[in-house]
């Protein structure tokens, strides 16, 4: 026996400490040479700024996937959605919702968003037509689809499939992502899509049964001073992000996608 247990803390026997004076070096050399043989890497740090719904739902995923490829690669965090001064220095990448490139920048398209009517398949159940939606209550969200434009995003759908605007709505939400929250805890019926409701129509809590979809004519870009695009961190984060947005877009194959003023969607 090497040791003895007691309530609160184990004591070496005799011939424990006989083999701790004796074999306490060894170990010792053993742990200096396990030290030197893996001394850690050395670190690259990427500075990246973004709004934490886009960061949290899309980015973060799709970059902690690709760690593998880049363990000497930290991501320091700059969650807001303010556009950071690029300028500076003090930001490397940014991930920015934007209509279109501007500032002397390298600016390279990441993801667009997608909204369609979602529902609980308790819901969907019910619901045939477009007509039927009314009927479970439709929760509006305060979000401008582009830049300019103040028309809610139910009533660029509704115009796209013919229809009249909806006449009220059950609930009214700040963000898509509240929107979403609220359709999966009331069976009302919001509109929305992309990595806001990705995990949810991946599980089934929500349906997607229309084969239409409003994409706004603004989108995800990935930004950075000029002449880093062409690091390879850069292009591990690129791609990575990338991969995340192609498996965000899966979840609208064979839907019909469509601008705000009625035009089709170039691939």
């Amino acid at each position: 026996m090497l040791f003895i247990r007691k309530h609160r803390a184990i004591e070496l026997t005799e011939k424990g400490q006989l083999l701790l004076n004796n074999l306490g070096h060894v170990f010792e050399t053993i742990q200096a040479a396990w030290d030197e043989a893996h001394e850690p890497l050395d670190e690259t740090v990427l500075k990246v700024s973004g709004p934490a719904k886009a960061v949290h739902g899309w980015v973060m995923p799709a970059l902690s996937g690709a760690k593998g490829l880049r363990p000497d690669v930290r991501i320091s965090w700059d969650l807001s959605k303010q556009n950071r001064d690029m300028a500076s220095g003090k930001i490397d990448l940014a991930i920015r919702w934007a209509l279109e490139p501007e500032g002397d920048f390298h600016w390279e398209p990441l993801l667009r968003t997608w909204f369609t009517p979602i529902m609980r398949p308790d819901v969907a159940r019910f619901i045939k037509r477009p007509v039927d939606l009314e009927k479970h209550g439709l929760i509006d969200v305060e979000f401008a689809l582009d830049p300019g434009s103040d028309e809610p995003t139910w009533v660029s759908w509704y115009r796209i499939n013919g229809l009249q605007p909806p006449k009220t709505y059950a609930v009214s939400c700040a963000d898509t992502a509240s929107a979403v929250e609220t359709a999966v805890a009331t069976g009302h019926v919001a509109i929305g899509g992309s990595f806001l409701a990705g995990d949810q129509l991946k599980k089934g809590e929500l349906l997607a049964p229309f084969d239409t979809a409003i994409v706004p004519f603004s989108r995800f870009w990935l930004v950075c001073r000029k002449g880093m695009e062409s690091t390879s961190e850069y292009r591990w984060f690129l791609t990575a992000v990338c991969e995340g947005a192609a498996t965000i877009d899966e979840l609208v194959s064979g839907i019909d996608l469509f601008h705000p003023d009625g035009s089709t969607v170039a691939d």
